[in-house]
């Protein structure tokens, strides 16, 4: 029986949060289809679960941008557009890796640790 008109949507914004959580744990979509038709909290068909799904993924990665409405007394050629501050963090606010982490990544690129740094200052010296 075909569900009503928009029911698919609804179902998605309902489980959003939840399907989204999944997928950043490594759920697969179908896996989470499967367990949400099953249960009988969603009745819509795969196809259309994974197109939304889709939609979701793309929503959360793309950050939506307002453009603010012109107004008839402002002239267009006064108007300059405004871009949003850019987050430029300094260095030192950048995370570092745990002793064990830095430890793997030195023996992956073949670095011994104390000899790696100490040239890194010779170089920023000279």
């Amino acid at each position: 029986m075909p569900a009503a008109w928009g029911q698919a949507k609804i179902e998605i914004l309902a489980l959003r949060d939840e399907i989204l959580g999944k997928i950043e744990q490594g759920v697969l979509v179908r896996t989470i289809y499967e367990e949400l038709s099953a249960s009988g909290r969603i009745t819509m068909s795969r196809r259309s679960f994974y197109d939304r799904v889709k939609l979701l993924r793309t929503e959360r990665t793309t950050p939506k941008t307002r453009v603010p409405a012109k107004t008839s007394s402002q002239s267009s050629a006064t108007n300059t557009p405004t871009l949003p501050p850019i987050n430029i963090q300094p260095a030192s606010y950048l995370p570092t890796l745990k002793a064990k982490e830095q430890a793997a990544l030195d023996r992956l690129w073949g670095g011994d640790g104390a000899a790696d740094d100490a040239s890194d200052q010779t170089e920023e010296t000279s």
